[in-house]
């Protein structure tokens, strides 16, 4: 009877947070049996149960893994079973979401990302891979300290994805997308993989093993953030290239520089300066910008962009490796007929409701894991002690 209520109260709670929590027992059904997450699908893996306190010295890795195939419902995985369900010929994309998403929404997005990515380069191998973050918790209601708040824990999730990628066999190239503050855990997690420190902490080994390719749509970071010698200034030599999704439109991101005044201005709105280039030597070179602003116009949110088929064939070179990444000036995308996109969206919303709303229920945090023991850091890869840190003093 306590158990039955306790579950009522916790469902309750999670509802009025926003966070859709679909009724599902975890047990064998629910499970990946063995073969169950080889076929055609993607892969969602949460960090709400890791810590999310900045520098946070984790000595196990508590990720929660699930397949979601693209007919049936999303089963609990491991991280075994993952690496075995891989196509090792083809490449692995990770996407992290920005703020304020629940787990509902991310779920959804999952689904719908999913289909626009691989009709961007139809009958082509993909890997997908989604990083789900606790970006809708703990709000005040006041936005410069919301904002700042997810921006620090989309950070600390930088060090998280750097161990994700390691759990990735060594050959494979990756591409990693990040929209608004997920580009924030992308750039953390180069850093971090070159060395970098993250609010005190840093990785034990440095990584440059693998092909890297990134996408940064929506870009809620600064500018000149990973100019050398700034805050993410050791992300850039870890990888191979990247394209900035430009919206000089953006509404959400014209506010940006009110935050904090040391957010300054954001990377989707101005683009790489010519200062930034100066700063950046032989780096900027991998650097290409995409200016969707005809296309997505004042609007910020992921859902505007997977809406639009052609923004998906317009990456597809960073996403599926298929071909050097386009040379010279900022690449223009054209707006096509916008009832086209609509429908494409609405059709994928369509889908993911009839699929998504049917999974298992994403694992929050719990004192206890019910999945036996978290995974281990390897030795090469040991935390030191964090240091105290804060915001502001991360900028300097």
């Amino acid at each position: 009877m306590h158990t039955t209520a306790l579950k009522t109260i916790l469902s309750a709670a999670f509802a009025y947070c926003g966070m859709l929590l679909v009724a599902s027992t975890p047990g064998s059904e629910n499970e990946c049996r063995a073969g169950d997450c080889n076929g055609p699908g993607y892969w969602i893996v949460s960090t709400y149960s890791m810590p999310q306190m900045p520098g946070s010295n984790p000595k196990c890795l508590n990720f929660k893994y699930y397949f979601k195939p693209v007919c049936g419902k999303m089963r609990r995985g491991t991280c075994s079973e993952m690496q075995q369900s891989l196509n090792p010929s083809a490449p692995t994309c990770f996407f992290i979401h920005g703020s304020y998403v629940g787990i509902d929404v991310a779920i959804k997005d999952a689904n719908n990302t999913y289909g626009w990515i691989k009709k961007g380069s139809p009958g082509c191998p993909l890997n997908l891979v989604f990083l789900v973050w606790p970006s809708d918790e703990n709000h005040t209601g006041i936005p410069t300290i919301d904002v700042t708040r997810s921006g620090i824990v989309a950070t600390q999730t930088g060090i998280y994805l750097a161990h994700l990628i390691d759990r990735i066999p060594g050959h494979t190239p990756i591409c990693l997308v990040g929209h608004s503050h997920g580009t924030r855990t992308v750039a953390g997690c180069l850093h971090y993989r070159g060395g970098g420190q993250i609010y005190g902490v840093y990785k034990g080994t440095k990584n440059r093993s693998r092909p890297i390719r990134v996408v940064f749509a929506a870009a809620a970071i600064n500018h000149a953030w990973m100019n050398p010698n700034n805050r993410y200034g050791k992300a850039l030599p870890q990888i191979d290239s990247m394209l900035n999704i430009l919206n000089h439109r953006d509404l959400a991101l014209t506010a940006y520089p009110l935050v904090t005044p040391s957010y300054g201005r954001a990377l989707a709105k101005t683009g790489i300066t010519r200062f930034d280039k100066r700063q950046l030597g032989d780096q900027a070179c991998k650097i290409h910008e995409l200016d969707a602003t005809d296309v997505i116009g004042f609007r910020h949110s992921w859902p505007n962009y997977y809406g639009r088929p052609e923004l998906a064939k317009l990456i597809a070179p960073f996403v599926f490796f298929s071909g050097a990444p386009p040379q010279g000036s900022v690449m223009q995308a054209r707006s096509r007929n916008r009832s086209n996109g609509k429908s494409y969206a609405n059709g994928s919303q369509r889908r993911s409701n009839n699929s998504a709303n049917s999974s298992v229920e994403i694992e929050l945090p719990q004192p206890t894991s019910e999945q036996g023991e978290p995974e281990k850091v390897s030795s090469s890869s040991e935390l030191p002690a964090p240091a105290a840190h804060s915001e502001q003093s991360a900028t300097r």
